[in-house]
């Protein structure tokens, strides 16, 4: 086997684990929240989403950045074997990690009284956000040890905290909530922090890495390089969160809450369920960028690999999606919800599109372009807000999706044009061709989901489409990595 056809398979092992992992991860979600509906009803749901939101929108702000940066000082010593370089960097950020972790426990607990006046409109809550402090600080500590995972590339005891993590959770505050109901919404959060960090230390302290401590000068000089990086691409992400909320704002101003809860419903089914894919070829994509980030020819090859087989991958998902849409909004909320179908029909094809947006994007975080990144996210957020401000008003819900479509188009242009001219960084033409002729495809059984056809007609088309589009992934698959011999070495394996 060459050494192309044994990389592709390394990203096809790597992105199937830990896509097992996310769907494992959406169960027990699914599982958690149709429990504490029930339990909690939407007062809790309500209550629980305020507390969340608000701790979470102060550790964006306080972890500053470390997860982006201090990945390349990983996954860079660990490649190359520099166990005393990496034992540094390790020394370094755990006490970055500590710092952060505590600042945004100390801002918790200083501002709790602020916090539960600004988020409820009343101080009802004050002790609630001071024993969050507890679970921020946990969570960022949880991060640190998933961050160390990754950047070692160490994808079964990532994989195995993850799952561990989030099962151990799902058998403690259920129950929890059971017994005292909308009081059992805190300690069932600081729970669930402690259940993961658990998890998270146990599978890092297994991989047995050494830390070496630096001298004061070699400590700042490490520190500076992670935190400047890492303060650029937080800063960052600080306006799609913005964009995100005027989105709100302006929807329920112009069309109301009933349009607005269609918008969060949608976008929740297509990050959390079709996204998960870019949750799993995350874990193992930016650590295998950062080990090549001084080679612009070997990450071209990654690069390509990637888009390559995330649409392959992606594409017999997104016709699934689109053609079992209703029956997915159906399960997960109600008929009620209807009338936003036409909007994650046009959600999933942007999410074919965001493919080579999302590989570029994370391009730049290896090579430290903090600065292309900030304006990237900006230029991003500003489309993105007046398409949907422009869209929203032409077709309303179906619109807010077409408009997630053109921006994904849009980005994936923009940073190719400046990576292609500044690193010669080229797409494969035959990955365009099957981009394209992929998008047309899911077009097509959008336009059928829509029409006025005879029921059995619809069918008929659907399965045809599905059939061919799974017959021609797994086909081009096979070609790139010898797929069958792969799933008969596997199955046979197990059966031994």
């Amino acid at each position: 086997m060459d050494k192309s056809r044994g990389e592709y398979r390394g990203v096809f092992k790597a992105t199937a684990i830990l896509g097992s992992v996310q769907l494992f991860n959406i169960l027990i979600a699914v599982v958690r929240n149709k429990c504490i509906s029930i339990l909690l009803g939407p007062v809790g749901m309500g209550i629980m989403g305020l507390l969340t939101s608000a701790t979470g929108t102060i550790a964006g702000f306080t972890n500053l950045g470390i997860t982006y940066s201090a990945i390349k000082n990983i996954a860079s010593a660990y490649e190359k074997g520099d166990y005393t370089t990496l034992g540094k960097v390790l020394y370094v950020l755990q006490r970055c990690i500590w710092i952060t972790g505590l600042l945004g426990a100390i801002i918790c607990l200083l501002l709790c009284r602020q916090l539960s006046q600004w988020t409820f409109g009343n101080t009802d809550f004050t002790i609630s956000f001071a024993l969050l402090s507890i679970s921020l600080f946990l969570t960022q500590l949880t991060n640190g040890n998933l961050l160390i995972l990754k950047g070692c590339r160490n994808i079964n005891y990532y994989a195995k905290a993850n799952v561990l993590g989030n099962f151990l959770s799902l058998f403690i505050t259920v129950p929890l909530y059971f017994w005292l109901g909308i009081d059992a919404i805190v300690p069932a959060l600081i729970l669930f922090s402690i259940s993961t960090f658990l998890c998270a230390y146990f599978y890092r302290s297994r991989l047995r890495l050494v830390e070496i401590k630096t001298e004061r000068g070699e400590f700042e000089e490490i520190s500076k390089d992670i935190l400047i990086a890492g303060i650029a691409f937080s800063a960052a992400d600080f306006f799609p969160l913005m964009a995100s909320f005027y989105i709100r704002t302006f929807i329920s101003n112009n069309g109301g809450l009933t349009d607005v809860g269609f918008f969060s419903a949608g976008f929740a089914i297509l990050n959390g369920y079709v996204g998960m894919i870019f949750t799993a070829m995350s874990t193992d994509y930016i650590p295998r960028l950062s080990a090549v980030s001084d080679d612009d020819h070997q990450l071209e090859l990654v690069i390509n690999q990637q888009i390559e087989m995330s649409i392959l991958l992606l594409f017999p998902l997104i016709v699934l999606f689109v053609i079992f849409g209703k029956l997915v909004t159906l399960i997960l909320y109600s008929s009620q919800f209807y009338p936003m179908i036409e909007m994650i029909y046009w959600g999933g094809l942007g999410m074919l599109f965001k493919v080579p947006n999302w590989c570029f994007g994370c391009f730049l975080i290896p090579k430290r372009e903090s600065k292309a990144y900030f304006c990237f996210s900006i230029l991003s957020a500003l489309f993105y807000l007046g398409m949907n401000m422009l869209l929203y008003r032409m077709w309303g819900v179906k619109g807010l999706g077409i408009s997630f479509l053109l921006s994904h188009i849009f980005d994936a242009s923009v940073s190719y044009w400046y990576i292609n001219r500044k690193y010669q960084i080229n797409y494969k033409v035959r990955t365009i061709l099957e981009l394209l002729g992929m998008g047309a495809v899911i077009v097509a059984v959008i336009i059928f989901q829509s029409s006025q056809l005879v029921t059995w007609v619809i069918y008929t088309l659907d399965f045809c489409v599905c059939m061919l589009a799974g017959l021609y992934s797994y086909n081009r698959l096979n070609s790139l990595m010898d797929l069958t011999p792969f799933i008969k070495s596997k199955l046979n394996g197990r059966k031994k």
